[in-house]
């Protein structure tokens, strides 16, 4: 640990200091050589600490989603794992699970045309399994632009509205793990009841909305936030399902080519 008297030139921003962080950029005085024991201790606190990271992240959104998202929009950030870091993080992961473990869980046949629509919903399935980060971030959009136009006289703006998103869609990520082991029998017993999980899960998401956004506006009464919540589901599932349409139908004229 740096002395607190003694002076320092800031290795990033090249100012002099004195203490243990600069006081322009908040770069540490004490900077280690890169190793290994660096690494792992970064991982450790970055990902793994339970006071600091993508745990605490986890737990907060878990227990308390609306209030841990209030807080972090007002300011309480500095033990929250970034939303957007936070989001492919677990999309990737859940992506590579589901690529191992899963697979191709929807039995998806090229028997209609390319013009048909059940075809096109195909591909848009496929898309959605193989790009699940990409996927993760469509519905962060999707369900920005629904509570940004739904909740506008909240008084929050589109950033907020993001974050907002991003750490709601970061939940459904986390439960979507939680229930990988289903899809995993679902496929032993050869895609039975595949059909009756889509309901549950599209619930899930439902009710996952509701009680995030619940917390989050606490000006509305139960029924206003029902109501509105609702609305920000379809509204949410349509402007996704819109954009995925148009990424797999541009995807698929760029592969032809």
């Amino acid at each position: 640990m740096a002395n607190s008297n003694h002076t320092t030139n800031c290795k990033n921003c090249n100012q002099q200091f004195t203490g243990n962080f600069c006081n322009h950029c908040g770069q540490a005085a004490n900077t280690h050589r890169l190793s290994l024991h660096y690494i792992w201790h970064d991982l450790q606190h970055g990902l793994f600490h339970f006071d600091n990271g993508i745990f605490y992240t986890i737990k907060q959104l878990m227990t308390r989603p609306g209030h841990t998202i209030r807080e972090f929009i007002n300011g309480k950030r500095v033990r929250h794992f970034k939303p957007l870091s936070f989001v492919v993080v677990l999309a990737t992961f859940y992506g590579i699970l589901y690529h191992y473990f899963i697979g191709n869980l929807f039995d998806l046949n090229h028997k209609f045309s390319q013009k048909d629509v059940i075809s096109i919903f195909e591909n848009v399935v496929r898309w959605f399994t193989d790009h699940f980060a990409y996927a993760s971030v469509i519905l962060i959009l999707g369900a920005t632009l629904s509570t940004y136009f739904i909740y506008k006289k909240e008084g929050y703006n589109w950033a907020e509205h993001f974050v907002l998103n991003t750490f709601f869609v970061g939940l459904t990520l986390v439960s979507s793990l939680i229930l990988l082991p289903v899809l995993f029998v679902l496929k032993l017993n050869g895609g039975e009841g595949l059909q009756g999980y889509a309901i549950f899960s599209q619930s899930l998401i439902f009710m996952l909305m509701f009680w995030c956004y619940a917390q989050f506006f606490t000006r509305l009464s139960i029924i206003q936030k029902l109501v509105r919540t609702v609305l920000s589901f379809i509204l949410m599932s349509f402007i996704s399902t819109t954009i995925v349409f148009a990424v797999a139908w541009i995807y698929d004229l760029a592969s032809k080519r």
